[in-house]
């Protein structure tokens, strides 16, 4: 085994072992993950309609799969995580919908034939990609000629923002990779072939306490990413409400026309 997909094949232990822990908290402590104005901006910005077959790529619980399946012809989730996708099929049932499937799979090798798809998304998991240019070349791959790729992912504003924000995610999440600019998500999605670019833009704020809750740092981690955050007097990624202290999360809508 190579050097490379040691590390790759180390990186999806990680995720396997944060995300099996984090699937019911994932769902259930926190609402913000599945905000309904967050995904109708994502919808109709992705222009999807009822003649639409949906990729829904990295989909963990199944929160957005679930919001395409009520605008969309046909929704297929994949996910790495078994524990996520039992989720996933229960929000399915609770929901009643019968156009959703998901599967297991490898995201870096979609188990699709070319052009399956009018639409591929893939909603806050970029940043867990250790080589995300090759999962959105492979949602380019599976998506019709023509059809829509859409990147759904926090953002960094600057080097300081950067440093910041992926330094408390790596402390809360260690299958955390990297957050990129904005400027380096639409690099990746023309890289990819992807075309005619456009944006939009929301903001997710979760509760710190609550977010921590819903993750499993390492022991003392969690007391560190409070002091850091403490600390963060330009609110780069952080803002006080209420008494409370929330996360920010800055989050790009990118949906591209496949070649």
């Amino acid at each position: 085994m190579s050097f490379k997909a040691s590390q790759q094949s180390q990186h999806n232990k990680r995720i396997l072992k944060q995300f099996s822990k984090q699937a019911v908290p994932f769902a259930k402590k926190v609402p913000a993950h599945s905000n309904q104005a967050a995904f109708d901006r994502i919808i109709k910005t992705a222009g999807i309609t009822k003649k639409d077959v949906v990729l829904d790529v990295a989909c963990g619980p199944g929160m957005m799969s679930a919001a395409i399946a009520l605008k969309a012809g046909h929704v297929t989730g994949i996910d790495l995580v078994p524990q996520m996708l039992k989720q996933a099929r229960l929000l399915q049932q609770e929901k009643g919908l019968v156009n959703m499937v998901f599967k297991r799979g490898d995201v870096y090798k979609l188990p699709f034939d070319d052009a399956s798809f009018s639409a591929a998304v893939t909603r806050l998991s970029v940043h867990h990609f250790l080589k995300p240019l090759a999962v959105i070349k492979e949602m380019a791959r599976v998506t019709k000629s023509k059809g829509r790729v859409a990147v759904i992912d926090v953002y960094t504003k600057s080097p300081t923002h950067s440093r910041l924000h992926n330094l408390l995610e790596k402390l809360r999440d260690d299958s955390h990779a990297r957050a990129l600019s904005l400027a380096e998500l639409k690099g990746l999605m023309r890289k990819a072939g992807v075309r005619r670019i456009k944006s939009a833009f929301y903001r997710l704020e979760i509760e710190l306490e609550r977010q921590l809750s819903a993750s499993f740092p390492k022991p003392g981690d969690d007391d560190r990413i409070r002091r850091l955050v403490s600390n963060d007097k330009n609110g780069l990624v952080s803002v006080r409400r209420r008494k409370e202290t929330f996360l920010v999360y800055p989050i790009a809508i990118l949906v591209g026309e496949n070649p």
